[in-house]
């Protein structure tokens, strides 16, 4: 039977390794609940220079390289594409048509351990490979939710934008 400094000594410990304990499961995890480092901003940044470069090169793949296998797009007026197979599909077909000019900025950047949101604004341009088919302009807003992935690179699991142009009647 414990006495009463026994007991007081073993609650001390209870409550001591209980308040450890996220912390250290966080670090056996390779994440951290600390805000993202300068190394990770920097990476996240590039991940929307690679789609871009990607994109305007016409290269579906490329895009869909940066995006996790599981992410999810979901663009105006269409349906969820779920998947690095859909995902690719879809600016597959974007770019089997059109020859496109992709500009983004990011105007925010947050984020915590393994987890990122990227707030910005793009600008792109369409122009058609078939003749006699209309060319697009647009303009709009995103958001990406990233994460970082095992091999501490940052991919898309969440990408959403919107056009800030009226719409054309």
């Amino acid at each position: 039977m414990l006495d009463f400094r026994g007991a007081v000594a073993l609650t001390i410990t209870a409550l001591s390794l209980n308040a450890c304990g996220p912390k250290n499961r966080a670090a056996e995890n390779g994440g951290s609940a600390g805000p993202l480092t300068a190394r990770d901003s920097a990476a996240i940044v590039a991940v929307d220079s690679a789609f871009v470069a990607a994109a305007n090169a016409g290269d579906a793949k490329g895009i869909a390289a940066v995006y996790a296998s599981d992410a999810a797009l979901l663009a105006p007026n269409l349906p969820l594409q779920r998947g690095r197979t859909a995902i690719q599909s879809f600016w597959g077909g974007l770019l089997d048509a059109y020859t496109v000019n992709f500009e983004v900025a990011s105007d925010m950047l947050e984020g915590r351990g393994d987890l990122a949101y990227n707030l910005g604004h793009y600008r792109f341009t369409a122009v058609p490979k078939t003749k006699n088919a209309p060319g697009t302009a647009d303009e709009g807003k995103y958001v990406e939710i990233l994460k970082k992935q095992p091999d501490g690179s940052w991919k898309y699991t969440i990408d959403i934008y919107n056009s800030s142009l009226a719409p054309q009647h």
